[in-house]
């Protein structure tokens, strides 16, 4: 990057952090992210919001939405309202800044949800966010359909204005209501897929005989596995299975 570049970079990044200063609204917060923060970070489309966070996956508790199809995380959700994906679990094991590039970054995350991310057309995405002192609390902001070629410069300048956007998106959302939509519904079944994968545990087959058996991989059969523990509010194997037995019991 010439010097001339760094400096109008830099110049719209001082930008982005004092109008989040005087944010107080949701119409003050659309117009910085509509506005200065695009300038820096281009993107077609946005979710960001607050809520609970455990291992088994997030609660949503307010959104704010610019143009983002909520229908993508109907199948991530598990009974219980929470939402799960490969790129949130990353997140909450590292709180670092996530980035997923169609195409360039398939290998290494389950094909099922590579292809529900290409449903939906988000290309790129950027998402991080910032965790309370308590660990159990966390602003996020996702960003997709990003231009050209997402990397570690993205990373960086995300890692950057996230606090600021916090702090900002925090005042904001004192004026936001609970959200009551499809993020927030819960007593979602198991998939047939992950009914079959239950049907194996309970056979005693391993991972890697499972996706033999589903002409799956290893890592996607895991991938169902751990949805079906957060389904089924388990963690281990013989609670899936037992857990598993008994519904299968009370639904007869």
């Amino acid at each position: 990057m010439t010097i001339a570049r760094q400096a109008e970079l830099d110049k719209r990044i001082m930008t982005v952090l004092v109008e989040c200063t005087g944010v107080h609204t949701a119409d003050e917060f659309s117009r910085v992210m509509n506005g200065s923060f695009r300038a820096v970070l281009p993107h077609e489309m946005m979710l960001c919001g607050v809520g609970g966070i455990s291992r088994q996956g997030n609660h949503v508790r307010k959104i704010i939405n610019f143009n983002y199809p909520l229908d993508y995380f109907e199948p991530l959700r598990d009974a219980d309202g929470r939402l799960d994906s490969p790129l949130m679990k990353r997140w909450r094991e590292t709180q670092e800044p996530q980035l997923f590039q169609s195409g360039r970054d398939d290998h290494g995350f389950p094909d099922d949800w590579v292809r529900l991310f290409n449903k939906y057309d988000l290309r790129n995405t950027l998402a991080h966010g910032v965790l309370d002192v308590g660990g159990v609390f966390s602003s996020f902001f996702i960003f997709s359909r990003m231009p050209g070629e997402i990397g570690p410069q993205h990373a960086f300048l995300m890692k950057l204005l996230t606090p600021h956007l916090h702090f900002a998106l925090a005042r904001v959302l004192a004026t936001v209501e609970e959200y009551q939509g499809a993020l927030c519904k819960s007593k979602k079944a198991l998939s047939e897929r992950q009914r079959e994968i239950l049907h194996w545990l309970h056979e005693g087959k391993t991972n890697w005989e499972i996706a033999k058996i589903l002409n799956l991989s290893e890592l996607n059969v895991k991938y169902h596995i751990d949805q079906i523990f957060h389904k089924l509010e388990v963690r281990s194997r013989a609670q899936a299975v037992a857990k598993g037995r008994d519904l299968a019991a009370h639904r007869a």
